[in-house]
């Protein structure tokens, strides 16, 4: 009799323990996809309310970013602005602001020990400054690349450069190749602060609807562009050529 209500009593016990691994599974399937739904609507940011989209008949500026495989760059067209670089010329179309570590763009670093290094490691990041007569999407070595423009107001033309400006450290460069003069960066480089961050924080900053935070890669700044066009273009409207810089 003993052994019989022993082994009832050692049933209920596994049925609830079973029971309750059940509940708990449950909840944290819940939990998991409501962190994931958040995660989700947070990476969805919205845009600065009253600096961008730019007031259609406000002044705006355009400014163009190009992705490729690994890189990504912010250009500006050459107009009435000198810009900033020890290589301005009017001839030259487009000036276009990047981000790299130094060691493996400009040292030679490279390799798995490059890689561990710079994404795991903070290190010395560079900002890029060229001027050339093609965005890098129409130069890059390393399709596939992305296109996208967007207009600006005033203020939000003005707080990106304003940005741009402020991540160099010192305004002596380290180094100048080609077309393009390299400052170091007043930000070090890892793998929460890469070129896409860089690009993002900018983009941002001109009130774009960007969270940098989800810029981790090229697909999730893609992601994030591709949006913004979309929104921009469901609220364009006929804007004079006189307002169009």
């Amino acid at each position: 009799m003993i052994n019989v209500l022993h082994f009832s009593f050692i049933q209920i016990s596994s049925r609830h323990r079973i029971e309750l691994r059940k509940r708990l599974i449950a909840r944290t399937i819940c939990f998991s996809g409501a962190l994931i739904l958040l995660a989700l609507l947070s990476a969805c940011a919205s845009p600065v309310e009253g600096v961008w989209p730019p007031p259609p008949e406000s002044v705006q500026h355009t400014v163009s970013v190009s992705i490729d495989t690994w890189h990504a760059m912010i250009a500006f067209p050459r107009g009435g602005e000198t810009g900033h670089s020890a290589l301005g010329s009017p001839q030259h179309s487009y000036e276009e602001w990047g981000y790299a570590e130094q060691a493996w763009y400009l040292e030679g670093k490279t390799g798995v020990s490059g890689v561990v290094r710079a994404l795991f490691w903070p290190t010395q990041g560079i900002v890029e400054i060229g001027h050339y007569e093609r965005v890098w999407t129409e130069r890059t070595p390393q399709p596939p690349s992305d296109l996208f423009s967007f207009r600006l107001s005033e203020e939000g033309y003005q707080r990106l450069r304003q940005h741009l400006h402020a991540t160099l450290l010192i305004e002596e460069p380290v180094a100048i190749l080609g077309q393009s003069v390299f400052y170091p960066a007043k930000r070090s480089y890892h793998l929460f602060h890469t070129c896409h961050q860089y690009a993002a924080l900018a983009l941002r900053e001109a009130g774009l609807p960007v969270s940098p935070f989800w810029a981790f890669n090229r697909t999730s700044l893609v992601w994030q562009l591709r949006r913004a066009a979309q929104l921009s273009q469901e609220r364009q409207t006929e804007v004079p050529a006189s307002k169009l810089r």
